[in-house]
Protein backbone atom coordinates (compact mmCIF):
# COMPACT_ATOMS: atom_id res chain seq x y z
CA UNK A 1 0.00 0.00 0.00
CA UNK A 2 1.36 3.42 -0.97
CA UNK A 3 0.73 6.31 1.37
CA UNK A 4 0.61 10.02 0.75
CA UNK A 5 0.65 12.65 3.46
CA UNK A 6 0.09 16.20 2.32
CA UNK A 7 1.25 18.83 4.76
CA UNK A 8 -0.26 22.18 3.85
CA UNK A 9 0.65 25.56 5.25
CA UNK A 10 -2.69 25.66 7.08
CA UNK A 11 -2.72 22.12 8.46
CA UNK A 12 -2.17 18.43 7.85
CA UNK A 13 -4.19 16.13 5.61
CA UNK A 14 -3.52 12.41 5.51
CA UNK A 15 -4.68 10.12 2.67
CA UNK A 16 -4.11 6.44 1.96
CA UNK A 17 -3.59 5.59 -1.71
CA UNK A 18 -3.49 1.87 -2.54
CA UNK A 19 -1.53 0.80 -5.62
CA UNK A 20 -4.77 -0.25 -7.29
CA UNK A 21 -6.35 3.19 -6.88
CA UNK A 22 -9.73 3.28 -5.24
CA UNK A 23 -12.43 5.31 -6.94
CA UNK A 24 -13.14 7.44 -3.87
CA UNK A 25 -10.95 8.48 -0.95
CA UNK A 26 -13.24 10.99 0.75
CA UNK A 27 -14.98 8.46 3.02
CA UNK A 28 -14.30 9.57 6.63
CA UNK A 29 -14.66 5.93 7.72
CA UNK A 30 -11.44 4.98 5.92
CA UNK A 31 -8.65 4.18 8.38
CA UNK A 32 -5.69 6.53 8.69
CA UNK A 33 -2.32 5.18 7.67
CA UNK A 34 -0.51 3.36 10.47
CA UNK A 35 2.33 5.90 10.50
CA UNK A 36 -0.12 8.71 11.22
CA UNK A 37 -2.03 6.65 13.79
CA UNK A 38 1.23 6.03 15.67
CA UNK A 39 1.87 9.76 15.80
CA UNK A 40 -1.69 10.38 17.05
CA UNK A 41 -1.28 7.72 19.77
CA UNK A 42 1.64 9.68 21.21
CA UNK A 43 -0.78 12.45 22.18
CA UNK A 44 -2.45 10.12 24.69
CA UNK A 45 0.77 9.29 26.58
CA UNK A 46 0.60 11.11 29.93
CA UNK A 47 4.22 10.79 31.08
CA UNK A 48 6.27 13.61 29.50
CA UNK A 49 9.42 11.50 29.00
CA UNK A 50 7.48 8.59 27.50
CA UNK A 51 5.48 10.98 25.27
CA UNK A 52 8.71 12.55 23.96
CA UNK A 53 10.16 9.09 23.29
CA UNK A 54 6.94 8.14 21.49
CA UNK A 55 7.08 11.28 19.32
CA UNK A 56 10.79 10.75 18.58
CA UNK A 57 10.07 7.18 17.46
CA UNK A 58 7.05 8.20 15.36
CA UNK A 59 8.98 11.09 13.78
CA UNK A 60 11.88 8.77 12.88
CA UNK A 61 9.46 6.32 11.24
CA UNK A 62 7.76 9.15 9.34
CA UNK A 63 11.12 10.48 8.17
CA UNK A 64 12.18 6.99 7.02
CA UNK A 65 8.89 6.58 5.13
CA UNK A 66 9.47 9.92 3.38
CA UNK A 67 13.01 8.85 2.44
CA UNK A 68 11.68 5.52 1.11
CA UNK A 69 9.02 7.41 -0.92
CA UNK A 70 6.19 5.68 0.93
CA UNK A 71 5.01 9.03 2.27
CA UNK A 72 5.01 12.33 0.40
CA UNK A 73 4.97 15.76 2.00
CA UNK A 74 3.66 18.47 -0.31
CA UNK A 75 3.04 22.15 0.36
CA UNK A 76 -0.40 23.56 -0.37
CA UNK A 77 1.00 25.84 -3.10
CA UNK A 78 2.31 22.79 -4.98
CA UNK A 79 -1.08 21.07 -4.69
CA UNK A 80 -2.77 24.15 -6.17
CA UNK A 81 -0.17 24.38 -8.96
CA UNK A 82 -0.66 20.70 -9.81
CA UNK A 83 -4.44 21.08 -9.77
CA UNK A 84 -4.18 23.93 -12.29
CA UNK A 85 -1.91 21.92 -14.58
CA UNK A 86 -4.25 18.89 -14.46
CA UNK A 87 -7.44 20.88 -15.09
CA UNK A 88 -9.41 19.36 -17.95
CA UNK A 89 -7.69 15.97 -17.96
CA UNK A 90 -9.83 12.92 -17.36
CA UNK A 91 -8.20 11.23 -14.41
CA UNK A 92 -9.55 8.74 -11.89
CA UNK A 93 -11.19 10.64 -9.03
CA UNK A 94 -8.88 9.97 -6.09
CA UNK A 95 -10.19 13.08 -4.31
CA UNK A 96 -6.56 14.01 -3.64
CA UNK A 97 -6.99 17.28 -5.51
CA UNK A 98 -10.78 17.52 -5.20
CA UNK A 99 -13.36 17.26 -7.94
CA UNK A 100 -12.92 19.24 -11.17
CA UNK A 101 -16.63 19.87 -11.60
CA UNK A 102 -17.70 20.99 -8.14
CA UNK A 103 -17.18 24.28 -6.37
CA UNK A 104 -14.54 26.90 -7.12
CA UNK A 105 -12.29 24.40 -8.92
CA UNK A 106 -14.76 23.97 -11.79
CA UNK A 107 -13.08 26.74 -13.78
CA UNK A 108 -9.61 28.00 -14.53
CA UNK A 109 -8.75 31.63 -15.26
CA UNK A 110 -5.42 32.08 -17.01
CA UNK A 111 -3.81 33.61 -20.10
CA UNK A 112 -3.05 32.41 -23.60
CA UNK A 113 0.60 31.47 -24.16
CA UNK A 114 0.30 30.57 -27.87
CA UNK A 115 -2.42 30.16 -30.50
CA UNK A 116 -2.60 28.30 -33.78
CA UNK A 117 -5.52 28.58 -36.17
CA UNK A 118 -6.98 25.25 -37.28
CA UNK A 119 -9.57 24.42 -39.94
CA UNK A 120 -13.12 25.76 -39.92
CA UNK A 121 -12.46 28.65 -37.52
CA UNK A 122 -11.22 26.43 -34.72
CA UNK A 123 -8.13 27.16 -32.62
CA UNK A 124 -5.42 25.26 -30.78
CA UNK A 125 -4.66 27.28 -27.66
CA UNK A 126 -1.77 26.81 -25.25
CA UNK A 127 -2.39 28.32 -21.82
CA UNK A 128 0.18 29.66 -19.34
CA UNK A 129 0.17 26.37 -17.39
CA UNK A 130 1.37 24.51 -20.51
CA UNK A 131 -1.87 22.70 -21.36
CA UNK A 132 -3.28 22.70 -24.90
CA UNK A 133 -6.98 23.22 -25.59
CA UNK A 134 -8.70 22.71 -28.96
CA UNK A 135 -11.92 24.57 -29.64
CA UNK A 136 -14.51 22.19 -31.10
CA UNK A 137 -16.56 24.91 -32.73
CA UNK A 138 -15.62 28.08 -34.62
CA UNK A 139 -14.45 31.10 -32.65
CA UNK A 140 -15.98 34.28 -34.13
CA UNK A 141 -12.79 36.32 -33.55
CA UNK A 142 -9.04 35.75 -33.46
CA UNK A 143 -7.62 34.95 -30.00
CA UNK A 144 -4.19 36.42 -29.29
CA UNK A 145 -1.22 35.63 -27.07
CA UNK A 146 -1.73 37.30 -23.69
CA UNK A 147 -5.54 37.30 -23.88
CA UNK A 148 -7.37 36.28 -20.73
CA UNK A 149 -9.10 32.91 -21.02
CA UNK A 150 -11.62 31.33 -18.66
CA UNK A 151 -12.08 27.56 -18.99
CA UNK A 152 -15.19 26.23 -17.31
CA UNK A 153 -16.30 22.64 -16.77
CA UNK A 154 -19.70 21.90 -18.26
CA UNK A 155 -22.02 18.93 -18.00
CA UNK A 156 -20.91 15.36 -18.70
CA UNK A 157 -17.21 16.12 -19.03
CA UNK A 158 -17.54 19.02 -21.47
CA UNK A 159 -15.64 22.30 -21.22
CA UNK A 160 -16.21 25.84 -22.42
CA UNK A 161 -13.60 28.53 -23.07
CA UNK A 162 -14.36 32.21 -22.87
CA UNK A 163 -11.67 34.46 -24.34
CA UNK A 164 -11.55 38.15 -23.36
CA UNK A 165 -15.02 37.81 -21.81
CA UNK A 166 -16.65 37.07 -25.15
CA UNK A 167 -19.10 34.27 -25.95
CA UNK A 168 -18.01 30.87 -24.63
CA UNK A 169 -17.27 28.06 -27.10
CA UNK A 170 -16.84 24.34 -26.50
CA UNK A 171 -13.31 22.99 -26.20
CA UNK A 172 -11.42 19.87 -25.23
CA UNK A 173 -8.06 19.49 -23.59
CA UNK A 174 -5.72 17.75 -26.04
CA UNK A 175 -2.45 17.78 -24.13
Amino acid sequence: MRLAIIVAATGTLCLTLPAAAQSKQNDPALPSPEIFQALERCRTVTDSTARLACYDDAAAKLSAAVSAKQVYVVEETEVKKTKRSLFGLRLPDLSLFGSQTDGPDSSLETTIKSVQQQRNGRWLIEIAEGAFWQTTEPVPFNPNVGDNIDIKAGAIGSFFVKIKGRRAVKAIRVQ
